[in-house]
């Protein structure tokens, strides 16, 4: 049986949405983004700026997040944009969960 390209995608890339409570209602502010390269884990966030008046648009917080991973493993080393103090520990916790869902990675490389 011949694999399709776009579920091998799939099996090689995890996401999670970052949601803060306001007013009793939960709203999602964010997402976080794992894949692999040369069996290394790369994770790249998106936040939306809520302070400003930002609305979350989901396809950009995931195409910005799946850009800052890909640039972690191109550029290594360079400066990259900081993380946010208010996400970091949602950071710490996705690579726990990239580690069991990559199981055949060697390497975890946070972004904070």
């Amino acid at each position: 049986m011949q694999t399709d390209k776009t579920n091998q995608e799939h099996q090689t890339e995890i996401f999670e949405y970052i949601r803060r409570r306001k007013g009793g209602q939960t709203h999602k502010i964010g997402v976080i983004y794992g894949t692999t390269y040369d069996n290394t884990i790369k994770i790249g966030w998106s936040k939306c700026n809520v302070k400003e008046g930002d609305d979350f648009n989901a396809d950009m917080g995931i195409e910005i997040a799946k850009e800052r991973a890909v640039a972690s493993y191109i550029t290594q080393g360079t400066d990259h944009p900081t993380v946010p103090l208010c996400i970091k520990r949602h950071i710490r916790q996705f690579g726990a969960r990239c580690v069991r869902y990559f199981q055949d990675a060697n390497k975890l490389e946070l972004p904070l």
